[in-house]
């Protein structure tokens, strides 16, 4: 990973950046942000930059034997630490990140931006809870007390170390006074499940979340996402990278096409055009019909603030905005606040496995009856 692969975040960059080139790497930091912020990639980049022989434009080459280790998770003196299940006979108590690791690499290859949830559906946790355990605690202190194999420096990244719980406690001494040219990197999520004892003993990097023109030029030119469709993407993912490339890999080709369909079918009460209406939402998976009625409501906050501000800077494509002009002279303030009322109660509905096809029919009537009252 290099910072180039990052989009935005410059000062970020350049105050790590900037440690590695002088030569004050702090020993302990914690890399904190909201899920989705990319903060994994950056410790990442940041570690290839550390390990890199040939830096250049205040990025790794990309090219040396580092470089070409890391990028791959391969370099044996960059260690990981993760949240994980139990795997297969083993006893959970025996189980570490290391029985995970080919997975870790795929799963970074395919999205380094990737959230908990994903990173649990790839390891099949089911509904077993995920934590850091003794054990791994154990092999952390013991592989960072050995020497270095290739590089003159040895890292560890630990995602989400949240998980630890009080184990963190057993890693107190390392992180406060670990061995010469060992460096800690600590990517977190939530700063309230975290020991303070630990936060005490970090230098804090915080990792804002992505700016909207960020994430909509990285689905264009990385996912090949239309234009429209990924700035509709950018202003629904509200800064969350993870969640936009999950949108974007849904689906739902256009959510705001299947809004207004669903809108004029409901006013129109055609039973035809409802059903199969209906019949296309049902088909979808779970996360893209929660990300379709996100996006219901993502659209009508955005037309509630345009009716009451008049002010076209809003969180819409051209489209969108052309659409909210349009709809201005059928839907008012209390018929909008009605339908997201709707949108909200269908986002709880979904959390609550209800079937799903009762539930927008009815809901289908009762927007009809919101557009037609005079």
């Amino acid at each position: 990973m290099q910072f180039k692969e990052i989009p935005g975040k410059d000062e970020v960059k350049e105050q790590l950046g900037r440690q590695v080139d002088n030569g004050r790497i702090p020993h302990a930091q914690l890399f904190l942000g909201k899920e989705g912020s990319g903060g994994l990639a950056m410790a990442l980049a940041y570690a290839s930059y550390i390990m890199c022989e040939n830096r250049a434009d205040h990025d790794s080459c990309g090219d040396c034997n580092h470089c070409r280790k890391t990028s791959k998770q391969l370099h044996p003196d960059v260690h990981f630490s993760f949240p994980v299940v139990k795997i297969g006979d083993k006893k959970r108590a025996e189980t570490t990140s290391d029985d995970f690791l080919p997975k870790w690499r795929e799963m970074i290859k395919e999205n380094p931006f990737f959230d908990t949830n994903q990173w649990l559906q790839h390891i099949d946790a089911d509904n077993n809870l995920p934590n850091i355990n003794v054990k791994e605690c154990n092999d952390i202190m013991h592989k960072l007390n050995l020497m270095s194999y290739e590089s003159d420096f040895k890292i560890l990244i630990m995602w989400l170390p949240e998980y630890l719980g009080t184990e963190g406690n057993r890693l107190l001494k390392l992180i406060e006074e670990p061995t010469d040219n060992t460096f800690i990197i600590l990517v977190s999520e939530n700063q309230e499940m975290m020991l303070q004892t630990i936060l005490s003993r970090c230098q804090l990097v915080k990792i804002p979340l992505f700016e909207d023109n960020e994430i909509c030029d990285f689905l264009i030119n990385h996912e090949e996402i239309p234009s429209q469709q990924a700035q509709q993407i950018a202003n629904l993912a509200d800064g969350n990278m993870s969640l936009a490339i999950n949108i974007a890999h849904g689906e739902a080709a256009d959510y705001s096409d299947k809004l207004l369909s669903w809108l004029r079918a409901s006013y129109k009460l055609d039973p035809i055009e409802i059903n199969t209406w209906i019949s296309t939402i049902s088909n979808m998976s779970k996360d893209d019909q929660k990300n379709f009625f996100e996006y219901g409501l993502h659209f009508f906050r955005q037309f509630i603030q345009w009716i009451m501000t008049k002010n076209e800077n809003i969180s819409l494509t051209a489209k969108e905005l052309e659409t909210v002009t349009k709809m201005s002279s059928l839907i008012d303030l209390e018929k909008a606040e009605d339908i997201t009322n709707i949108l909200n109660e269908a986002i709880e509905s979904i959390h609550r496995n209800i079937n799903i096809k009762i539930m927008l029919f009815a809901d289908s009537l009762t927007i009809g009856e919101i557009l037609r009252k005079k």
